[in-house]
């Protein structure tokens, strides 16, 4: 092993990287330089092109403005000449312009034109077609006339295509007659010089110079830059070129661009700048490496300078102790943290054998093929009993690594150890998680499993019986839901506390989860032990619990099974357990029963319908009946209460009381009752569609009750069948009514606003506080069937209903009996005042679709209007 790390691994990242960054940035100033250099001697080299283009250039201005000018000067004759002989004959004209043509080199023909009509032309020879020619009639020409005129001064014209032909320079003078006794100064016309343009750029150099420039010249009728090109390529002028004024007489203006060929060079083409570029490069690459190599060199003089002081210091700032021996294993040098753990000083320790100082996983005569295996294997860690100075004893963690030298062989050993006690404690701590629930303490799931083998083992053993209680707290996710987890969470810790008081120190109480609780009552002679500690369970834990401001009553249903009996595993006394828990929720809670074999029947039959009702939301397995609501008075159809059915594909119709109870148990039933409302109002609005004024009574659960979504669920159906206020009519049962009557009120009151009529369902059959009916916003009472089924003959059944009917009309409600079968009920039930009854005197419940076919049997459906229908079915 070694106990120093490489010097290149001591250097940070920036260390490292520190040369490469020194050579770059020297490299990049030198380049920077050189750059810098370069570029300067560049701009120099392109001064000098453009100087040289620019003198070139200048020549051919220069020839060009010549040329021109004395075309000008010698066309000034013939104004003088025509200003002084207005009169002059075609003779006189002819002998002037001969003499023009003969100093003017570039001249192609000489006319005048009196009122600005060309009547005079010399030569005349190939020219015959500019004669008469009006200048009113050339609008090409007519604006450099009218400005002519304007100005009284010569005007530049073209270079233009001439109606005799050909591309000419016209220069125009205006003819003005001077003043007279008696007669003003007036126009007389104008004079007009037609020059070669050719013959005149050919002259001037830009037609036959050979100096390796192109030229191009912009500026037609003299606008300077301002005109049209009019020699050359037009695009030299967005090439940087060389820009000079041709000045023309009269302030005329051409623009004179120039260009090399080959276009303007790079300054880095010129020989010397690439030479002075490529040696600066080179020059700055060089001194960059050299620093390069001079600061590697410091970094490793650094290293090996820091190595020997950080092996000094590295054990020193460890936090595990280190104790370091020689090869006869006495301890040359401890860490602070040894002293710090052991309570052994340095002084103290130097010089002595390692295990006289700290326990070591070796006896001293075994030391020497102890060591030789560490050497070996190259390290030994295991855990190690040790005593600190003042006698506490601790675990520690222990690793013993050799240190070899340059030969190869073993010169130290490092022994590096911690103390673990807090590792062992957090060890402790999960597993006593892993087997305990984390809320109440007790023995969880996975132990309960352990707990339950050994008991049957012992049981087995010694002849005796094992019992196991299976607790789940009634309508405790109700308390959950409504009051909050925290309260739900205290009230589960309470029933913990108190099952552990209803049994011996030998028995077990563990929770499942949730609100299931299990009770192993061992050592059993006789069951007769297991009902009294289930009795003892049902008391204590039907108490009232005080948590927080709340007194919360929640009762337990208990179901009992006996080892071996009731079965020889863990897996199935259990399973046989909870169908006897199930059966004694089914009796009416709050009570213990002992498992027999019909339940388990009945429990598999539970699970099936719980499986099944899952997909039979999904795959709409539901249908909806509808059973009459008849008015006691005339006896017409009012309304209907809608009744869910299950059509099971296998199983054929299931009755709601078989698949309601397990449907509340779960989130079910909230699914269940959104799509029975969202049916039931889709049928009412065809009903209405086909002149139907019937309400449409639908129960809700205590789930939907205080759920969330109820108000949406309610608003969204009003709204998406356009139902009006009392169309739509939600039932409750006492029960459910009295559970958290506060929020009961504050929902009810809410439902009320949107329109929607409120009933309490079954009525007298649960235990109503009058106060809290009287405060709810309802609309009706419906006495229950159980009332009803006697009222002829039984007087208590009589008196109830009438009371009930008068309690009713005083409190403002309207009342719907249920469960009529007979005529005597329904005439006995109008006398009392009922409003409303229905039953099987009037029709069992009926699909849609038999409901309308009865409705019409009776004369309140006309066949029409049933035939009208899309499909002639309602039935959902």
């Amino acid at each position: 092993m070694t106990l120093i790390s490489t010097p290149s691994s001591r250097f940070t990242a920036t260390d490292r990287l520190r040369p490469m960054v020194v050579a770059l940035v020297t490299a990049l100033a030198g380049f920077l330089l050189t750059a810098y250099v370069a570029g300067n001697q560049a701009s120099a080299v392109r001064e000098r092109e453009r100087a040289a283009v620019a003198a070139e250039a200048g020549q051919v201005r220069a020839r060009l403005e010549s040329e021109i000018n004395s075309a000008a000067h010698l066309s000034l004759g013939l104004v003088s000449f025509i200003a002084a002989n207005p009169d002059f004959d075609r003779a006189a004209f002819t002998r002037v312009a001969e003499r023009m043509l003969t100093y003017g080199r570039h001249v192609r023909n000489v006319s005048a034109a009196p009122d600005n009509i060309i009547r005079y032309v010399y030569p005349l020879a190939g020219n015959e077609a500019v004669l008469n020619v009006r200048y009113a009639d050339m609008p090409a020409q007519r604006a450099s006339i009218e400005r002519m005129i304007a100005t009284r001064r010569f005007v530049l014209a073209g270079p233009v295509d001439l109606v005799q032909g050909g591309i000419g320079l016209i220069n125009r003078f205006p003819v003005f007659l001077p003043a007279t006794e008696g007669r003003p100064e007036q126009y007389w016309g104008l004079v007009s010089v037609v020059l070669r343009f050719d013959s005149l750029l050919a002259a001037s150099g830009l037609t036959s110079r050979n100096d390796g420039i192109r030229y191009a010249v912009r500026g037609r009728d003299g606008l300077g830059a301002e005109g049209a090109a009019i020699h050359g390529d037009e695009r030299l002028f967005e090439r940087n070129p060389v820009l000079l004024e041709v000045v023309l007489p009269d302030q005329a203006r051409w623009q004179l661009a120039a260009v090399p060929a080959r276009g303007w060079r790079s300054g880095f083409q010129d020989t010397q700048v690439l030479v002075l570029t490529l040696a600066g490069a080179a020059l700055s690459l060089a001194i960059a490496a050299l620093l390069y190599l001079r600061q590697q060199h410091v970094q490793r003089l650094q290293a090996r300078d820091s190595q020997l002081s950080l092996a000094a210091s590295v054990i020193d700032s460890l936090n595990e102790a280190i104790m370091v021996t020689d090869d006869a294993d006495r301890v040359v040098t401890v860490n602070p943290a040894f002293s710090a753990l052991t309570g052994v000083s340095e002084r103290d320790a130097l010089g002595r054998a390692a295990a006289a100082v700290t326990g070591c996983p070796y006896a001293e005569d075994a030391r020497g093929v102890f060591l030789g295996r560490v050497a070996e294997d190259g390290l030994w860690r295991g855990e190690v009993e040790d005593r600190r100075l003042d006698g506490e004893r601790y675990p520690k963690l222990l690793s013993i690594y050799p240190v070899r030298d340059v030969a190869g062989g073993v010169s130290h050993y490092v022994h590096s150890f911690s103390d673990i006690s807090e590792q062992k404690a957090a060890e402790r701590q999960i597993h006593h998680l892993a087997h305990h629930d984390m809320l109440t303490g007790l023995p969880n799931r996975f132990s309960l499993q352990q707990r339950m083998e050994q008991a049957m083992s012992h049981a087995r053993r010694h002849g005796t019986l094992l019992a196991a209680l299976m607790i789940d707290m009634d309508h405790f996710k109700d308390i959950n839901d409504t009051l909050g987890h925290h309260i739900g969470d205290a009230l589960l810790i309470e029933v913990g506390k108190r099952l552990q008081r209803c049994v011996r120190q030998s028995d077990v109480v563990a929770r499942l989860g949730g609100d299931e609780f299990v009770v192993l009552v061992t050592d059993m002679v006789t069951t007769l032990t297991a009902a009294a500690v289930a009795e003892k369970i049902v008391t204590a834990l039907s108490a009232p619990y005080a948590i927080d401001a709340y007194q919360l009553h929640s009762t337990p249903s208990v179901g009992i099974g006996v080892f071996p009996a009731d079965g020889e595993t863990v897996d199935d006394l259990l399973r046989n357990v909870d169908s006897a828990m199930y059966h004694a929720k089914a009796t009416g809670r709050n009570n213990y029963q002992f498992f027999d074999r019909s339940m388990s029947a009945s429990a598999s039959e539970r699970l099936a319908l719980q499986s099944s009702l899952h997909q039979a939301i999904a795959h709409k397995q539901f249908v909806l009946h509808y059973q009459p609501q008849i008015e006691t008075g005339s006896g017409r159809l009012v309304g209907v209460e809608v009744l869910v059915r299950w059509l099971h594909p296998e199983r054929g119709l299931v009755p709601p009381n078989k698949f309601i109870p397990i449907a509340e148990e779960s989130d079910l039933i909230i699914r269940l009752g959104e799509w029975i409302l969202q049916e039931a109002c889709h049928q009412l609005s065809l009903w209405h569609s086909m002149g139907l004024d019937l309400r449409v009574a639908v129960n809700l659960s205590a789930r939907q009750l205080r759920s969330k979504n109820l108000l949406r669920q309610v608003k969204d159906v009003l709204l998406k069948y356009d139902l009006k206020p009392g169309q739509l009519e939600l039932e409750i049962t006492e029960s459910v009514a009295m559970e958290d009557a506060d929020n009961t009120l504050r929902m009810l009151a809410q439902l009320r606003e949107l329109g929607v009529e409120l009933a309490i369902d079954d009525f007298g059959t649960g235990y109503s506080s009058l106060s809290h009916l009287k405060l709810m916003p309802l609309h009706r009472l419906k006495i229950d069937r159980s009332f009803v089924k006697d009222i002829e003959t039984d007087p208590d059944d009589a008196a109830i209903c009438a009371a009930t009917i008068s309690l009713a009309h005083n409190l403002g409600l309207s009342v719907v009996a249920e469960g009529v079968e007979t005529q005597a009920q329904f005439a006995f039930l109008g006398n009392l005042g009922c409003e409303c009854a229905q039953g099987f005197l009037f029709s069992r419940p009926l699909p849609a679709a038999e409901l309308e076919a009865w409705m019409q049997a009776r004369g309140q459906l006309a066949q029409s209007s049933l035939s009208a229908m899309p499909g002639n079915s309602t039935s959902v």
